[in-house]
């Protein structure tokens, strides 16, 4: 039995564990556990990169199917744990929250998973192959209570968010259309024996059942959610879009799709055989008293109407630089959880899930050569 003395020094300690303990818990996470499944995006070289440089993340393993990819990824990040399965993963390393590059189509499994484990994700672009997958995606990240974030890499660019603050304080009047091109010069012919990135990125991406479709899903996306955050969801798309120029897949190689609102519209091109251009086309937004263009990452062009006919003021601005945060996809993903912040403009599920339903429109338009009303009816 301890004498009071001794009682006395062990009720001291005791007390000083819990107020150590206490101020712990009460200190704010300063990262997040962060895992990355799935490579099979050909962004994931990109963000696993950033993912590993985010002050907020602290990368406890990847999970990569390939055999070959794996030991590329590995040999490239050898401080990065590699697990066999997702449900390794979710076992030993205990991840608060995963970014994942899967494909279109398997992405609502992995969304499933990391709900049944209540770990939060963050999905490359676009959001899923078609709606219902979209939707289902959505709805299991709702009923798990887990957050769910749509990547797309324009985000974070100073320069659309400049253009979008001008757009709302009125400086080009209401807004009647957004014209946005997206493209470069598409799967190589030889895709397959240029490793195991090629292979496998191009891969999914010129198979019509896990991508969803081919440069249409791949770049119209971009302009369709871009209009949606500018305009708004449209009431009615067309679209058209073929394989032009190459040979050796089935999906499209170029297409176009167009949005119609009540007083306005907006165009979204998407090319896989674009391999180079003399000049950039920009991100065009027309209003009813000027036009903004997006000219690059930092820089974008104002010309509004003056006073006496023909008379057009133009200037070149820079961007306003955007909050830390906004440095890149895992910085805003790990911000928002840590301070429980939503998720907002173009990587909020809710305005990822409408460009989905625009894409499925103009999948819908294009196969049977009609205007597509929206909202679509629910699947049946």
């Amino acid at each position: 039995m301890l004498d009071a003395t001794k009682l006395a020094e062990v009720e001291r300690a005791e007390r000083h564990c819990l107020g150590l303990q206490e101020r712990i818990h009460s200190q704010p996470m300063t990262k997040l556990r962060i895992g990355l499944v799935d490579a099979a995006h050909l962004h994931f070289r990109t963000l696993i990169k950033a993912t590993l440089d985010c002050p907020t993340a602290d990368v406890i393993g990847m999970v990569v199917d390939d055999v070959e990819q794996r030991a590329y990824y590995h040999a490239e990040y050898p401080g990065v744990p590699v697990f066999g399965s997702a449900a390794e993963l979710y076992d030993k390393a205990k991840p608060t929250a995963i970014v994942t590059c899967a494909d279109n189509r398997r992405a609502a499994e992995v969304v499933a998973e990391a709900a049944a484990h209540g770990v939060h994700v963050m999905k490359e672009k676009p959001m899923a192959a078609d709606l219902a997958l979209a939707d289902s995606m959505a709805t299991t990240a709702a009923r798990a209570g887990i957050r769910l974030m749509v990547n797309w890499p324009t985000n974070w660019s100073p320069a659309y968010h400049h253009a979008k603050r001008l757009v709302d304080d009125g400086k080009i009047g209401q807004v009647w259309q957004v014209h946005h091109r997206s493209g470069h010069g598409g799967p190589p012919a030889d895709y397959q024996a240029r490793g195991p990135i090629a292979r496998i990125g191009w891969g999914w991406l010129i198979d019509r059942e896990r991508n969803g479709a081919g440069a249409y899903v791949d770049f119209c996306s971009y302009g369709a959610v871009l209009s949606r955050w500018i305009m708004g969801q449209p009431s009615k798309v067309m679209a058209m879009g073929g394989r032009y120029m190459k040979d050796f897949f089935t999906v499209d190689d170029n297409a176009i799709l167009v949005l119609g609102y009540p007083r306005g519209h907006a165009v979204c091109e998407g090319t896989w055989t674009q391999p180079a251009v003399p000049n950039r086309i920009p991100s065009m937004i027309y209003g009813a008293n000027g036009s903004i263009a997006v000219t690059g990452q930092t820089e974008l062009a104002v010309a509004v109407a003056g006073v006496e006919r023909g008379e057009t003021h133009t200037e070149t601005l820079a961007a306003d630089p955007l909050p830390a945060h906004y440095r890149a996809a895992p910085d805003y993903f790990t911000h928002c959880l840590l301070h429980d912040k939503p998720f907002e403009g173009i990587v909020a599920p809710e305005i990822a899930r409408d460009a989905q339903e625009i894409l499925e429109a103009g999948m819908i338009a294009m196969r049977e050569g009609r205007e597509v009303s929206l909202p679509l009816r629910p699947y049946a």
